[in-house]
């Protein structure tokens, strides 16, 4: 099984024994109602069984979910192709559609960059500048592109996770050839900041020796309180599920806290570096128009 499918196959287990818990009632007595077996519920409950269409609808029913939920739920369900499309598409590689997954099912996501500005996060000329530097053979940048900024939905969608991310003061300087470039997403940093859901707090390069410098990786905690991992290398990135690999990384996180500037202080800092570039922008214009 694709990490895409196992993932959302969890991500939907957990919303329905969330719905169930809700409501009271036992694996059991669910089973009941639809006269399957206690051991099925289970099974879904844990991400080790996709329900079909008309069993996440009856299950709708008894849990009195209707609506935008209902569809949300159905959407998930991978009993054909056209249901998983929003997941699996011709251009999306397996490894963005699991990124996508976890992205939609985590209640709360922290992640430490220590040379570029997260996707999630990223501006449209950023992203462009980023992937253009390593498109493989036979994608279309702009698919790319519009994939990686559709993905930042979950920002503002309903009940969105809380997102916070730690980035390398390094990030904030790597002008990477275009100075206008980075100031702008400088400043979309300060601007995605006002959500009441994201921080964006920056490690000093005087902070001293923190598991940031150790590399680039993602935590995402799912409904059910399960962590996931996705953590990134030269151009390679791989998951980590298993809990006593996971856990160092949550340690990580923790001690983030301690050595990270306050999402007030980041701010400062980001605009400050912004507003250089863009000083340094302006003198070599104005070099360049006296020559």
């Amino acid at each position: 099984m694709r990490h895409a499918d196992k993932l959302r196959q969890l991500g939907l287990g957990a919303q329905l024994r969330k719905l169930r818990e809700q409501k009271g009632l036992s694996t059991r007595s669910v089973a009941r109602s639809l006269g399957v077996s206690p051991a099925s519920i289970n099974r879904t409950e844990l991400g080790t069984r996709c329900p079909g269409r008309e069993e996440v609808s009856a299950l709708c029913a008894l849990f009195g979910v209707v609506g935008e939920e209902k569809r949300e739920l159905l959407d998930r369900v991978s009993e054909t192709k056209d249901n998983a499309a929003w997941l699996a598409t011709d251009h999306i590689p397996d490894q963005v559609a699991s990124l996508m997954v976890l992205e939609r099912e985590a209640v709360a996501i922290k992640g430490v960059e220590v040379s570029l500005v997260p996707g999630l996060v990223q501006t449209g000329d950023y992203a462009r500048l980023i992937l253009s530097a390593a498109l493989a053979p036979g994608l279309d940048l702009e698919r790319q592109v519009a994939t990686r900024l559709g993905r930042q939905a979950i920002l503002s969608k309903p009940a969105a996770p809380r997102i916070d991310f730690f980035l390398d003061e390094a990030v904030l300087w790597h002008g990477l050839g275009h100075p206008s470039v980075v100031s702008e997403q400088l400043r979309q940093l300060i601007s995605v900041q006002r959500r009441e859901n994201v921080a964006i707090r920056v490690l000093p390069l005087g902070a001293g020796p923190h598991d940031a410098h150790r590399g680039t990786f993602t935590l995402y905690e799912l409904g059910d309180g399960s962590p996931y991992v996705f953590v990134e290398a030269q151009g390679f990135g791989m998951f980590v599920t298993e809990p006593s690999a996971v856990q160092p990384f949550v340690e990580a996180c923790k001690g983030m806290e301690e050595h990270a500037l306050s999402p007030q202080d980041s701010d400062s800092m980001i605009l400050a570096v912004a507003e250089r570039l863009e000083d340094e922008r302006a003198e070599v214009v104005q070099e360049h128009l006296q020559r």
